[in-house]
């Protein structure tokens, strides 16, 4: 197992990150929950970097 120290809910998080399975924009707008894959506050590209790192919400988290 990759993440033996982490329980099930962090290892499923981490593996949903990594392939992009994940409730962000480009994932759900391709099962049409979202109305667009781009971030609805930036509206540039949605993926997991910049909601985890660009996204100036999440600014004073870091």
């Amino acid at each position: 197992r990759m993440y033996n120290e982490l329980g099930h809910p962090q290892c499923s998080i981490l593996i949903q990150l990594r392939i992009g399975h994940i409730g962000l924009n480009p994932y759900l707008f391709r099962f049409h929950l979202a109305p667009s894959p781009s971030c609805a506050r930036c509206n540039v590209p949605e993926s997991v970097h910049h909601f985890l790192f660009q996204y100036s919400s999440h600014h004073a988290h870091r």
